[in-house]
């Protein structure tokens, strides 16, 4: 097994400083292209046309995914859904988008994500009717930190930026999610090692 660096991901959100830095401004217009499975994970990818902003610097959006239970947690609050867009830019350095969830009313968006997510076997062909325009993240402000990629091959650095705004989601919502990736897919909590972690257009 390869050496992981010291920068690995997912870590818990805490010690956090509010910054001035750009947050990110997302400009989603792109219809789904395929699904794909990766390690037994479904992979929503879209068409070119939308992106992340950050400031002069744009990331396109490459393909949305999921895991539960959630990944991050915040001053030691565990969630119980996450929802990553995953982005790239012209020099393929990656950026991810999460949105964390804990268990409350259904939310419409990740149902329509759910429903348009082929059980295993039948990604051949699906290609979900899903506008990236409709799913982009609101937020009060993002969490920004230099982690990983949470699965295999765990690849450093990417920017991380997760959303302060916790969304709901209804038990029998876990549950599909859960069955689509063929039980409960999250990485375990790992060593901050000293990194920053600063809060960008947050509003106190």
């Amino acid at each position: 097994m390869t050496d992981l660096g010291n920068g690995q991901s997912p870590i818990d959100i805490s010690d956090w400083l509010a910054s001035n830095d750009a947050a990110p401004e997302f400009a989603y217009g792109s219809n789904a292209s395929r699904v794909e499975r990766v390690q037994g994970l479904p992979m929503i990818h879209f068409h070119s046309g939308s992106e992340v902003r950050l400031g002069a610097d744009r990331y396109r959006l490459l393909q949305l995914h999921w895991h539960t239970p959630a990944e991050h947690t915040t001053e030691a609050e565990e969630f119980d859904a996450e929802l990553h867009f995953v982005h790239i830019n012209e020099q393929d350095d990656l950026l991810v988008v999460g949105v964390v969830y804990r268990l409350g009313k259904t939310d419409e968006n990740l149902q329509q994500i759910i429903d348009q997510t082929p059980p295993a076997g039948a990604e051949d062909g699906k290609v979900p009717s899903l506008s990236a325009g409709g799913l982009a993240p609101r937020s009060d402000g993002f969490y920004h930190y230099t982690g990983s990629l949470t699965a295999a091959p765990f690849s450093e650095p990417v920017q991380w930026y997760l959303a302060r705004t916790v969304r709901t989601v209804s038990q029998r919502q876990v549950e599909q999610l859960q069955s689509l990736t063929g039980g409960p897919n999250a990485r375990a909590l790992q060593d901050r090692n000293e990194r920053r972690i600063i809060c960008v257009g947050c509003s106190e």
